[in-house]
């Protein structure tokens, strides 16, 4: 798709009129029409300008970028490539200082990337890690999810089940021109046995859900923070965030620190 078509299509996209996005981007409404029309090109730095008034992602403002006929402005690299050592780096600094609670950085759709030692021992604790498909628990969303993941230990299924799908289905539309969107919502619909989304609707008090576990006479509750990095110039580290998950009450934090020292 060329420059023009896309820039409509974003626009689009974000519910911008052509005078509210010339208005943020600071040009004129016959500039950014001449724009969307291919009558006229723009610059290289009026692209950024237009990406940064969108608000669009970074691997967005690059796609802009090329179908303007311009090299791309952000890196894209792989958390697993030698470039990516300072990415690493930090989400090795974050998950060991999640300590001992379980935390896991993750992708755009929810892939498990890395997890530190006391996320691997509650997923030992409440789910046949040996015989549960690998596929399942490479993915935090399908691990929580599926029947062969956490699911037969989670006591308020029903709550978790419709809040994590609302969300996942909220984050898959903000990124409407990401392939790996309708690709991880077909995984979603094939899990058997879901609650529907607009469903969730918290059943106790409180002014966060809890994941309440439960195998094998061992209980848990726990709650989840999601932390990003602040400024990335980098579309992967753009997509990384780190799902912590701690403590509810006093006796979870009691289990915690007793899996630390078993």
């Amino acid at each position: 798709m060329s420059f023009g078509p896309m820039l409509r299509r974003y626009r689009s996209q974000r519910g911008l009129s052509q005078e509210q996005l010339a208005f943020e981007a600071e040009i004129s409404t016959r500039h950014l029409s001449c724009l969307e029309t291919s009558k006229s090109a723009p610059s290289r730095t009026m692209v950024l300008v237009l990406g940064s008034a969108l608000d669009i992602t970074l691997r967005d403002r690059n796609a802009l970028l090329e179908a303007a006929g311009f090299t791309p402005a952000y890196r894209d690299e792989p958390l697993d490539a030698p470039a990516a050592a300072s990415l690493r780096r930090a989400v090795d600094l974050v998950l060991r200082g999640m300590e001992p609670n379980g935390a896991v950085a993750v992708d755009y759709a929810w892939n498990i990337v890395q997890m530190n030692a006391g996320a691997a021992r509650l997923l030992g604790l409440f789910v046949d890690v040996a015989a549960a498909p690998v596929e399942i628990m490479r993915n935090l969303v399908l691990a929580v999810l599926h029947p062969a993941g956490l699911r037969p230990a989670i006591v308020n299924f029903e709550e978790v089940a419709a809040f994590t799908l609302e969300r996942a289905r909220r984050e898959i539309a903000a990124r409407p021109n990401d392939p790996r969107g309708p690709e991880m919502l077909a995984r979603l619909e094939a899990v058997p046995d879901l609650p529907h989304a607009r469903l969730a609707t918290a059943a106790t008090p409180g002014p966060f859900l809890t994941v309440q576990l439960r195998k094998n006479g061992v209980e848990a509750s726990l709650f989840s923070t999601i932390a990003t990095i602040g400024t990335p110039i980098d579309a992967t580290a753009e997509e990384l965030a780190i799902e912590t998950f701690f403590p509810a009450d006093e006796a979870t934090s009691a289990l915690l620190r007793r899996l630390v020292d078993a």
